[in-house]
C-alpha cells in the first residue's frame, strides 16, 4: 500500500498498475447524429495526407442536454505515415434553451490501416459553454466514440457518443 490509499496490483505479462478506490468511470452524456458533406482531399503535406469533412448540422440528446449541431463546422483529418488518422473537429452546438456551445473534438482512428484487427476510433471532446445551465460541460474531462449511424439517420452522417469521465 502506497500513500493516499494506492495499491499496486500485478497484471499479466509482468506489468504493474496503481489502483485506487476512486478509479475513473464513465457517465453517458449524449448521442449525436452529425450530418456531413463528402470528404474534401486537401492533399499531401509534410505531416501526411490532409482531408476536410464539412459538418452540415445534426442533433444531439442525452439525459441533461439536447439540441442541434449547427452548420458550418468541419472535421480536419490528417492521415499519418503509419496510416493512423488524427481527427480534429471544430463546430458549434445549440442546446434547446438557445445556449451556444463550442465543441473541439480531437481523436485517433486506425480505420485506414490495412489488416487492423479491429477498428479503433476514440476522441476527447472539450466544450466551451457560457455561464448558466450548461457550464458543467466546462468542468470535466470527456471521451467519445464515433461510428456508423443508425439505419434511419440521414446520409452521410456519423454517430457520436460522449461520456463524462467520473
Amino acid at each position: 500500500m502506497l500513500a493516499g490509499g494506492i495499491a499496486l496490483t500485478a497484471w499479466t505479462g509482468g506489468m504493474v498498475r496503481a489502483t485506487k478506490s476512486n478509479e475513473p468511470g464513465l457517465e453517458f452524456v449524449y448521442e449525436a447524429i452529425v450530418m456531413l458533406e463528402p470528404t474534401m482531399e486537401v492533399g499531401r503535406t509534410p505531416l501526411g495526407m490532409r482531408r476536410r469533412v464539412p459538418i452540415m448540422g445534426g442533433h444531439f440528446e442525452g439525459p441533461r442536454i439536447k439540441g442541434k449541431v449547427l452548420v458550418g463546422g468541419a472535421d480536419w483529418q490528417l492521415q499519418r505515415a503509419d496510416n493512423w488518422t488524427v481527427i480534429e473537429a471544430d463546430y458549434m452546438m445549440q442546446a434547446d434553451d438557445g445556449t451556444l456551445i463550442h465543441v473541439r473534438n480531437v481523436g485517433l482512428t486506425n480505420s485506414k490501416v490495412p489488416g487492423a484487427p479491429q477498428p479503433y476510433l476514440r476522441t476527447v471532446p472539450s466544450f466551451e459553454a457560457p455561464e448558466g445551465p450548461h457550464k458543467w460541460l466546462n468542468q470535466a474531462i470527456f471521451v467519445g466514440t464515433i461510428g456508423a449511424p443508425r439505419d434511419d439517420a440521414p446520409k452521410p452522417s456519423v454517430r457520436i457518443c460522449v461520456y463524462r469521465v467520473t
